[in-house]
């Protein structure tokens, strides 16, 4: 390869070194000037969405803490069993959908099972947080999203009288 070099003219050499030289810095750019640019710019755009989340969980955790200084009177729900309550503040709630079964569960009666197939996520977590100032706790709570309608869960749980 030498000796094809040499053998060239001077004008044809400095084409050959120019070629030469546009080539390797067209390498260095695909290889490494380009990888290095786009990770950064991915980096960023990741660091900003991570930190608009953070933002969003932050204003979530004050209204919380908000809320929870304000839920800290238990109000009377008088005799009434769990499952009596808790379809008396689902009916007063007004959410579009019923339940397919509010249920006593245990032996003394201190507990209510309930089940939505269709329902509305942040109507049942208000509803849910309404019954906790009555008294009741979660036991147990599944849920599922529906794929169909944005928003909308099927939902199972279960609540304590305390």
């Amino acid at each position: 390869m030498k000796d094809w070099y040499l053998r060239q003219t001077p004008r044809d050499r400095i084409i050959v070194i120019c070629v030469s030289v546009l080539c390797l810095l067209g390498l260095l750019y695909a290889f490494v000037w380009f990888p290095i640019t786009s990770g950064l710019d991915q980096n960023r755009t990741l660091i900003n969405t991570k930190r608009e989340t953070l933002q969003q969980m932050e204003v979530a955790s004050a209204k919380i803490k908000s809320m929870g200084s304000n839920t800290g009177v238990i109000k009377s729900s008088g005799d009434k069993a769990p499952y009596t309550l808790i379809d008396e503040r689902i009916r007063a709630a007004s959410l579009a959908n019923k339940p397919d079964r509010v249920e006593p569960r245990g032996s003394d009666g201190t507990a209510a099972r309930v089940q939505f197939s269709t329902v509305e996520f942040d109507k049942l977590i208000q509803v849910i947080a309404d019954l906790e100032t009555y008294g009741l706790s979660i036991d147990t709570l599944n849920v599922s999203r529906k794929n169909d309608a944005q928003g909308m869960v099927s939902a199972r749980f279960v609540m304590e009288k305390n």
